[in-house]
């Protein structure tokens, strides 16, 4: 959707997630013609009670503007290939063409090619898609968690796709086509709370030009969703759903004319358990379900009478988790079942022996989707939480991973081998899951003997031993710091222990440089063992722990750095808080006692994100903070080892935060800076900052491996993101660039935060030799600020919601920036 017309009363702020620019509006000040484009990427990692990470929610608190030019050389995807694959499907009218929705959806327009992001298909649904489907005719059809504004469909086999508007504002949780009428599809969806009317189930018998919404009240009230529905096969007025209230609360329905009306049917099934997934085939209803917290284990379920009773079909289950299942479409004996860490188990005599060693890629892993291929049911593609596709050919015996080009992960931090750059170590988490890759002899693969946790951040020490933290849920492993010390082969938890249940979380790790026994760990507590920030200690590699920082109830650390120059005696620490006073902290004894060193943070800050130091003068420190409680992410410089800090300029949107820095090794005025909003920026003369986000498809950054050098003697590092696992760049050397800083004094014009929220610091000491003075004009064309003397190089203004162009003067010579306030 583009921006067509512009209000210059007012700027039109438009959420999306899509970290690709797609807004533009046209502005026209004086005689000049100013295009600019607007995105906003707001990616929120949002936690249950126990937190545990839901389904990726995209935000709409900010909005996010690109820099004047990019700098810095180009990132390149590096993997590890792998995301969380919610659904899948193939086209029947050319069967090599298959989708996958991952958040992003991707396409394979034959099995011999990678996996590529449908980018049309994204931008129309920029909340992301998480089901896809396809029909007899090859029409495709698509919708997402967070595009409340209907369905997409593609009649070209995926090339181009229009939105299919419907009469209900709610998230698409489901499609389903009719098996025996191709044009007629179901599409189910969450509740819309805040209508008399819970419509959550509708029907479309022209491939979405025109709709039924069933009002589905009277049998699940507002406050419900459908999770899913399944059509009889043998007579499709025959329909099942499954109603869902809240983690846990679940019933079973079911229609016997069409949709006209509905009855419950869950009489037999049990209780306070999630219903995943229903079935019908050979005259036979199965529903499936469950989730691996509380217990909540429900497995599969069939009905042979349509719903009058239920019978467990899944007894001796290893796990009793089921989020999918299938029927071989020619033999009724084969059933195969997608579980929640365990692969996929099947049977080939209807469930009186059930195989439950899965082969191959899908060992261990949380299956969420299973499709048989239309033309060779022997093979079937199967969607799992973290590892993306994997793909039987021979019934579900054996499976390999086909998932070249997915790079969907939610990686949480990366790493190198400090002897050997080509073994890195990357952590992931993915729903209620996750754990880590390895890189070796250029290939990824998962790391089997760590548990399917949710690891937060990892470090490799001077003698390449790995260390890894595990977030939980302790009810899958313990958390705690796991070392593997041949390699990654073998992996123990090192502890500390600390409680038992949901009690801590930690988000920052640093290793000495020097001693491979010194470990800091930083987090904070959780759950029944408090909430209060802390710091652990450990001087003999992980085997003990000594508790050196406990802070404030709901403060948490999230970045720990050793000064490597110090004999690590020097530590920093940086620190969130629910209230304002979040920064920095100082030890100069190893981390025993701490100070903080705040003077200079904004008072209102509660976040600090990073804090590091020049290795060439260990007084230069750079610490990144804000983006938490509503401001704009910052960059501060101390130049006296913390005693005081000077804000840098950077330009961020709100609530960005800045989550990791680095200096390049060979030039310290390159420095760049993680985010979580806006990419990555980098600034190359100690000041001006600008965004370096070519080839960078993920705007939230989560954190920079250390530097390496490469076989052709120049430097890399790596990024991981929250979105598109991580990316690969060299550093930028800008005197081998051929490109020399611009020494324009425009260019030189200081303006930030821009876009502000109202108060603008103009800094001009470039311009302190020549007098300058300002003026500020509105679009209309009105001086806001008329002859204003600059004062100490510097001006600061006070400006309402608008564009506004800043004329500077000085003697003969006009320049002019615009200025941005929201």
């Amino acid at each position: 959707m583009l921006l067509n017309h512009i209000d210059i009363n007012h700027i039109f702020v438009v959420h999306t997630n899509f970290s690709t620019p797609m807004k533009k509006a046209t502005l026209i000040f004086a005689s000049f013609l100013w295009i600019f484009v607007v995105h906003s990427q707001s990616f929120n990692s949002k936690t249950d009670i126990h937190g545990n990470t839901l389904p990726a929610v995209f935000g709409s608190e900010q909005i996010s503007l690109p820099s004047v030019s990019e700098s810095g050389n180009e990132w390149t995807p590096f993997g590890p290939f792998g995301g969380d694959v919610l659904d899948v499907a193939i086209d029947p009218t050319n069967p090599q063409k298959a989708f996958v929705a991952a958040d992003y959806p991707y396409i394979r327009n034959s099995e011999d090619e990678a996996w590529e992001v449908i980018e049309n298909l994204l931008t129309l649904s920029p909340g992301g898609i998480h089901c896809i489907e396809a029909n007899n005719n090859g029409t495709i059809f698509a919708g997402g968690n967070y595009s409340y504004y209907g369905i997409f469909r593609s009649n070209d086999g995926g090339s181009s796709w229009q939105q299919q508007s419907f009469p209900v504002t709610a998230g698409v949780l489901n499609i389903i086509v009719d098996p025996t009428v191709p044009e007629t599809i179901y599409v189910v969806t969450s509740s819309n709370i805040s209508g008399s009317q819970n419509k959550v189930i509708l029907r479309s018998e022209d491939e979405g030009d025109s709709w039924t919404a069933f009002d589905m009240t009277s049998i699940l009230p507002v406050g419900w969703a459908c999770a899913d529905l399944a059509v009889d096969p043998d007579n499709n007025q025959t329909l099942f759903a499954l109603g869902d209230e809240g983690i846990s609360n679940a019933k079973a329905i079911a229609s016997f004319d069409g949709g006209a009306t509905w009855s419950d049917v869950t009489t037999g099934l049990p209780i306070n358990k999630p219903f995943n997934e229903v079935t019908i085939a050979n005259g036979t209803v199965y529903i499936c379900g469950g989730q691996l917290f509380g217990g909540n284990y429900l497995g599969i379920y069939k009905s042979e009478d349509f719903g009058n009773t239920w019978e467990e079909f899944s007894t001796g289950f290893p796990i009793n988790v089921v989020n999918d299942i299938i029927i071989h479409p020619d033999d009724a004996l084969k059933i195969y079942a997608a579980t929640e860490g365990d692969g996929v188990y099947f049977t080939f005599n209807g469930g009186i022996t059930w195989n439950y060693d899965t082969g191959g890629a899908g060992d261990n892993g949380s299956a969420r989707k299973l499709l048989f291929h239309p033309e060779d049911p022997s093979k079937i593609y199967a969607g799992f939480l973290s590892l993306g596709i994997c793909i039987s050919e021979n019934s579900g015996n054996e499976w390999t991973a086909s998932s070249v080009g997915i790079a969907s992960l939610a990686l949480n931090d990366i790493e190198i081998d400090p002897n050997d750059p080509g073994i890195v170590l990357a952590s992931f988490e993915a729903e209620n899951s996750g754990g880590c890759y390895l890189h070796k002899e250029d290939e990824w693969s998962l790391i089997e003997s760590l548990p399917g946790t949710r690891f937060s951040s990892v470090s490799i020490g001077i003698d390449g031993t790995m260390y890894a933290w595990s977030n939980g849920p302790t009810t899958v492993a313990a958390e705690g710091v796991y070392k593997s010390t041949d390699g990654g082969e073998n992996w123990d938890n090192m502890g500390p222990n600390i409680g038992s249940v949901f009690e801590t979380q930690i988000f920052a790790m640093d290793l000495s440089t020097t001693n491979p026994d010194l470990i800091l760990i930083a987090g904070n507590n959780f759950g029944a063992n408090g909430w209060a920030s802390m710091i652990y200690r450990s001087t003999d590699g992980g085997e003990n722990w000594e508790n050196v920082f406990m802070g404030p109830e709901n403060d948490g650390f999230k970045y720990i750095f050793i000064d490597p120059s110090s004999n690590d005696m020097t530590v920093y620490a940086a620190y969130k808080s629910e209230s304002p006073g979040a920064g920095f902290l100082k030890s100069i004894d190893g981390g025993t006692n701490w100070l903080p060193i705040n003077t200079g943070v904004v008072p209102e800050t509660k976040w600090g994100g990073a804090i590091i130091c020049d290795p060439n003068n260990p007084d230069v420190l750079y610490g990144g903070a804000g983006g938490y409680g509503g401001t704009s992410g910052f960059v501060y410089k101390s130049e006296n080892g913390g005693s005081s800090w000077t804000l840098m300029n950077i330009v961020t949107t709100n609530y960005c935060k800045i989550t990791d820095l680095l200096i390049s090794p060979m030039n310290p005025d390159v420095i760049y800076a993680a985010t979580s909003n806006d990419g990555i920026f980098l600034t190359i003369d100690d000041n001006l900052w600008e965004e370096n986000n070519e080839g960078m498809l993920a705007y939230n950054i989560t954190g920079f491996s250390r530097v390496f050098e490469t076989e052709d003697e120049t430097y890399g590092f790596y990024a991981s993101t929250f979105t598109n696992s991580s990316y690969s760049t060299e550093v930028y050397d800008p005197s081998s660039s051929g490109i020399a800083p611009s020494n324009k004094e425009e260019d030189l014009i200081r303006v930030f935060p821009n876009p502000s929220n109202g108060l603008v610091h103009i800094d001009l000491k470039n311009f302190s030799t020549k007098s300058p003075s300002v003026n500020i004009y509105s679009l209309d064309g009105s001086r806001i600020i008329k002859n204003n003397q600059v004062i100490n190089s510097s001006v600061k203004v006070q400006l309402n919601p608008g564009i506004y162009m800043l004329e500077l003067k000085t003697g003969q010579e006009t320049y002019t920036k615009k200025v941005i306030v929201y």
